[in-house]
């Protein structure tokens, strides 16, 4: 990221060779194909993809690389629940949100009454976000905050992974920045978000240290009925699949490293 303004969405669209490997490995979700346009692609790709527009970087993150090259594989069971759980008064928190896959992708189909919460703790990941965002044609609330949610409040040590953005978090190795933090109780209370249709949680193993707190201190008609996180079967005292199976939550899919669940008799 550099104090210049960003060329329009579109400057940097597929060109030559790359464009046409590019298109083959979309059209197919080849894995394959995808890897042989990589080794064509230039720093920044400007593509529809996912239902919105977006400049991706799929040099250093696996997600814009995902949904560059193979926008098919992208999460599609999780997208395709929340999508259809969509309507006019929608409420979505995405905490990790990155490039803005999940919100953007929801965004762009919703109502001009929802409103979307996205968190993104990471300066170039979240100016990545606003760029999509203001590229794409959505009639919703959006609303980003560049903060990292946690267990305390004040600021917190951010751990940058330039080889793979989505790899960056509280915890890990990388350039270490320091960035504001929150509880979600607080976060949502200062936004005067009174209940959560969905949330989204990928925040590399601290969604326990989030979630926990927030089920302890939060009323139950604030959480949210629909939840999509990662679930950590190797620690299980932190796997927030657990703990949202022990706060009256229900498997609705489990897709093996992602995990939907829903509260007992939601609708």
């Amino acid at each position: 990221m550099t104090g210049q303004a960003d060329p329009a969405w579109g400057a940097n669209a597929p060109r030559g060779i790359f464009a046409a490997l590019l298109a083959r490995a979309r059209a197919g979700d080849g894995k394959m194909l995808a890897r042989v346009a990589s080794w064509f692609a230039p720093k920044a790709v400007d593509v529809e993809t996912l239902g919105f527009k977006a400049r991706l970087h799929p040099g250093d993150n696996l997600s814009e690389k995902r949904i560059l090259y193979t926008p098919g594989r992208f999460d599609p069971v999780e997208l395709a629940h929340l999508s259809a759980a969509l309507h006019p008064d929608f409420v979505f928190v995405d905490i990790g949100a990155n490039c803005g896959a999940y919100t953007l992708h929801l965004a762009v189909q919703a109502a001009s009454g929802a409103r979307f919460y996205a968190i993104e703790a990471q300066p170039e990941m979240a100016h990545r976000f606003r760029f999509n965002l203001a590229a794409s044609d959505i009639a919703a609330s959006v609303q980003l905050d560049e903060l990292a949610l946690s267990d305390t409040r004040g600021e917190i040590a951010f751990t940058v992974n330039r080889h793979n953005r989505g790899e960056s978090g509280l915890e890990g190795g990388g350039e270490t920045i320091r960035v504001p933090a929150l509880p979600l109780a607080d976060y949502v209370a200062e936004r005067n978000v009174t209940s959560i249709d969905a949330l989204k949680i990928d925040v590399e193993g601290q969604e326990h240290r989030i979630l926990a707190p927030f089920f302890a201190s939060t009323p139950e008609t604030a959480w949210p009925r629909i939840l999509v996180v990662e679930q950590l079967l190797a620690t299980p005292e932190k796997d927030p699949v657990q703990l949202a199976l022990s706060h009256g939550y229900t498997v609705v899919r489990d897709l093996g490293r992602n995990v939907i669940l829903e509260r007992a008799g939601g609708t």
